[in-house]
């Protein structure tokens, strides 16, 4: 099976989420539902969902409708499907006489006899879990597959003793637990009913070029054995990212188990606000141990993000930004960027400055990117910047970000000189985060 190292999303018009025309289903809630014509005629229940796996994402083209009385299962195109409503799955009555009988043939592939129950694989060949069940959504005339569900939940939803309870809703986003298939490698003929494994299109190391929301989702929906192996693999830079987008019972189980020097380390990529948002969803004997960790002006400020409710914008601020002079020109720019970005804090805005680090102006890195090369950073920056003082509060950083819909606050000293740069998800984060604001350790 070929490795293609590539991202599979919806259609282009398929929209997300329910108001937007979208409906979630479970495989397992569809399956052996009644299918009918109109509303009236049972002709049989849903066996199976024929798909064709294309480069972007998977589409159902067909159902398989068991039949009573061990006649031949019909085989009727998903063109055909009126709708899905309670238990039943709602067909127009084909203008061609009665529906083709459904014969298995090479290259055909079916979503529970070939994709349910079978372990998922790394590119390496790593077991990380089974497909206890398939998550697709609806719209625009289409369904399609969304995510491989190998939650605990959906092991017990296949279970008989499961299904005497209450089935959850198959909402989009409701669900920990559950590999996208953009990440799932294209299924081949070789995977049949009783042999083949579904592969990832990625291998455990190179989990790192994922996004760090894509990533956190991925180690939700592992086991706890399994994801401490692949946090472990991934740099201490990338488990930065990961850590702060994991909900905070993952937090807790990654952290209690990763040794405190490499907490150290990934730290060091982090805010102070993110950490100690971190550190807010742990026993506070564990907040204390990770506090050690921490070292001079990190400290101090984490400390204080955790105990004040009030915090000026100077604890807010981070030391590590992109400051350029103003006679560099965009090509020049763009190799000190290459350079500096990766142990920069923010990288969407390059300040301009003199000798004496006073603030002059302020480059979009996308304006960066569209101006020529000989070009010079101050023929291009805005001049106008608007700065925070040291001393402002939470409430005025907030306010300047709402009013001016910056990703980014310089905070400047009255001299001018840039002091350090406030990130508006920092901001935010603590102005929703007041519950682990004044907190005492």
């Amino acid at each position: 099976m070929p490795i293609e190292n590539q991202e599979r999303d919806l259609p282009a018009n398929a929209p997300s989420g329910e108001k937007a025309g979208a409906k979630y289903f479970l495989l397992s809630e569809l399956l052996d539902r009644n299918v009918v014509i109109g509303k009236e005629t049972t002709i049989g229940k849903l066996q199976d969902l024929v798909f064709r796996d294309a480069p972007k994402y998977a589409e159902v083209t067909h159902l398989v409708v068991r039949r009573p009385f061990g006649r031949q299962p019909w085989l009727i195109p998903w063109t055909q499907v009126l709708g899905i409503e309670g238990k039943e799955v709602m067909v127009s009555e084909s203008k061609e006489g009665p529906f083709p009988d459904f014969e298995p043939s090479e290259g055909q592939l079916l979503l529970r006899d070939q994709v349910l129950d079978k372990r998922i694989l790394d590119t390496k060949g790593h077991a990380l879990e089974v497909v206890y069940d398939i998550q697709l959504v609806s719209a625009e005339k289409k369904l399609v597959v969304v995510a491989a569900d190998v939650s605990r939940s959906a092991r017990r939803r296949r279970s008989a003793l499961f299904r005497l309870s209450p089935k959850p809703k198959a909402t989009g986003g409701e669900f920990g637990d559950r590999i996208p298939w953009k990440y799932v490698q294209s299924i081949g003929p070789e995977l049949t009913s009783t042999k083949g494994d579904v592969r990832l299109t990625i291998p455990r190391e190179t989990l790192g070029e994922i996004r760090p929301e894509d990533l956190a989702d991925i180690l939700e929906e592992l086991s706890s054995e399994q994801r401490l192996t692949i946090f472990n693999a991934l740099s201490n830079e990338t488990a930065a990212g990961a850590l702060t987008e994991t909900e905070p019972r993952v937090q807790r189980e990654i952290l209690h188990d990763t040794d405190v020097v490499r907490v150290e380390r990934i730290f060091a990529h982090l805010s102070p606000v993110a950490i100690a948002e971190i550190l807010s969803a742990l026993p506070r004997e564990d907040t204390v141990d990770f506090l050690r960790v921490l070292k001079g002006e990190v400290y101090t400020k984490v400390r204080d993000i955790m105990e004040k409710h009030e915090v000026p914008a100077s604890t807010l601020a981070l030391p590590n930004f992109l400051a350029f002079p103003g006679h560099l020109t965009v090509e020049a720019a763009f190799e000190r960027f290459r350079a500096e970005a990766p142990k920069s804090g923010v990288t969407m805005y390059i300040y301009v400055v003199d000798a004496d680090a006073r603030l002059e102006g302020v480059v979009d890195i996308n304006e960066l990117m569209q101006a020529g090369p000989a070009r010079r950073l101050e023929e291009i920056m805005t001049e106008v910047v608007v700065t925070v003082s040291p001393g402002a509060d939470l409430s005025e950083v907030l306010e300047l970000f709402e009013r001016y819909r910056f990703r980014a606050l310089p905070v400047a000293d009255p001299s001018g000189r840039i002091v350090g740069v406030v990130r508006e998800k920092d901001a935010f984060a603590l102005g929703r985060g007041t519950e682990f604001a004044g907190r005492v350790l």
